[in-house]
């Protein structure tokens, strides 16, 4: 009677992680690139749009409190798979004027990649914000 309480239980515990993982899945493969927040001002786009395997650009807007450009930040960013670590590609992006920051990096593997970014802006202050991008 032990085993098939245990089997049960297991089968219980098995079907939820599942439903769990498929849920997160489901909400980190879709291609949208969360909306900036306004306090933050930064947000990101990337080229090839959508994102294929290879090299891909990522252009990160860099705007100040009242939506202004900041051309004279630091920006740097980390690019690492969430689904599987694939190592973690850092770097640090080049200034395009306009407030427009520009990083290659490699997509090797199908699936969710978080790009992290750190702004370091002109008056000290540091910006950090996480993106969610997909390679289909």
């Amino acid at each position: 009677m032990n085993t098939k309480i245990l089997l049960v239980i297991l089968i219980i515990m098995v079907g939820t992680i599942a439903i769990l993982i498929f849920d997160d899945a489901k909400d980190s493969l879709s291609n949208k690139i969360p909306e900036t927040n306004t306090s933050s001002g930064i947000s990101l786009s990337t080229s090839p749009d959508p994102l294929q395997l290879g090299k891909a650009t990522f252009m990160i807007d860099v705007k100040d409190k009242n939506g202004k450009p900041v051309d004279n930040a630091s920006v740097s960013f980390d690019l690492n798979m969430t689904a599987m670590n694939m190592g973690t590609q850092k770097g640090n992006a080049v200034s395009q004027g306009n407030g427009r920051y520009s990083a290659v990096g490699n997509m090797s593997m199908r699936g969710p990649w978080r790009v992290s970014t750190k702004v370091s802006m002109p008056d000290g202050s540091i910006v950090n914000k996480d993106f969610t991008v997909n390679v289909p």
